[in-house]
């Protein structure tokens, strides 16, 4: 018996991934605030979700045929094209760019919602560790280079959005 797997288009498997990382990544939160309460699952979310960040750049470079990002543009081009395949198009974002440098608002969040949707004491678990999360990738997409991320507004923390301001140290500023 010669049984033949499904074929199903390329935009339907991205969109079953990015729903099946984020239900693991839900899943492995929720046993482990069962196991040893919510503080330590947040703590261990935050660490390894960092470890995980520093995969997810190094890979996406890899599937790139790039060593490191161009500039910070570039960075943000890799970290949006990630964002398409682990968050499929449930998130919504936009960016400008100031003087002091690029202000990014998420306006609509899956890992925040369903954070929501768990329905635990706090709700903020899903974003205490993304001002973070963005400085380890920018860290791993322009090593050389000194990023400063600023959270200027979480949805974690009752904001309408999520704003972060990423700034670019300039030689001898």
């Amino acid at each position: 018996m010669d049984i033949q797997p499904y074929d199903l288009p390329c935009d339907t498997w991205l969109e079953v991934m990015g729903r099946l990382m984020l239900a693991w990544d839900g899943q492995w939160f929720l046993k482990v605030m069962e196991e040893f309460g919510l503080e330590a699952a947040m703590r261990l979310n935050t660490r390894v979700r960092l470890s995980f960040g520093r995969i997810e750049m190094r890979t996406v470079l890899a599937a790139l045929g790039k060593p490191r990002a161009d500039d910070l543009t570039d960075a943000l081009r890799i970290i949006f094209t990630y964002s398409r395949v682990f968050l499929g198009n449930r998130m919504e974002g936009d960016y400008r760019v100031l003087p002091e440098g690029v202000e990014i608002t998420v306006s609509s969040c899956p890992v925040f919602e369903n954070a929501r949707r768990a329905n635990l004491e706090r709700c903020d678990q899903a974003c205490v560790g993304c001002p973070d999360l963005w400085r380890t990738w920018f860290a791993v997409l322009l090593p050389e280079e000194e990023i400063e991320v600023a959270a200027l507004a979480r949805m974690g923390m009752g904001d309408p959005s999520c704003r972060y301001l990423v700034t670019e140290k300039r030689g001898g500023a």
